[in-house]
């Protein structure tokens, strides 16, 4: 059966510039294609999705998610740095956010939305506490190991 064009065009390695620990042939392909799998599966809402979106059949870019571990590892480390990247984003906006729960909480502002920025204030300092204590607990934990390491 003639496989469908896409109109992309995937860059090809000549066989002497290939990498001999990858063995080439039948299923291989070009690390571009491979980056933009990446970031299709980054941005599509299905791995169906992504697959049509990078020109890989969908079974190709499975494989790869389960059996391919320089893939697995590319993917993770890509899905890491789009994690952190929307942190920091988050991060950015805090104070803003801060800023607008205590101009709800004013005593013009409805009674209702007073309310609301209110819980989510108390919400926030009790996931703070939480936080706090558990990363305190924890530490304790790591001394007491050590202490117990050192004994042996």
């Amino acid at each position: 059966m003639p496989q469908k064009k896409t109109g992309r065009r995937c860059p090809q390695k000549s066989a002497g510039a290939r990498d001999p620990a990858k063995p080439a042939g039948h299923g291989s392909k070009p690390e571009a294609v491979r980056e933009t799998a990446i970031l299709a599966l980054l941005s599509e809402k299905t791995i169906a999705a992504a697959a049509k979106r990078c020109g890989v059949n969908e079974r190709t870019l499975r494989r790869w998610m389960t059996d391919d571990e320089d893939f697995k590892r590319e993917l993770a480390d890509a899905r890491r740095a789009t994690f952190q990247a929307g942190m920091n984003r988050v991060q950015a906006l805090t104070a803003q956010a801060v800023e607008t729960l205590e101009a709800l909480m004013r005593p013009k502002v409805p009674p209702a939305v007073r309310l609301g920025a209110a819980r989510t204030v108390a919400e926030l300092g009790t996931h703070q506490h939480d936080a706090e204590t558990i990363l305190e607990k924890l530490e304790q934990i790591e001394a007491f190991q050590r202490k117990q390491d050192n004994r042996r």
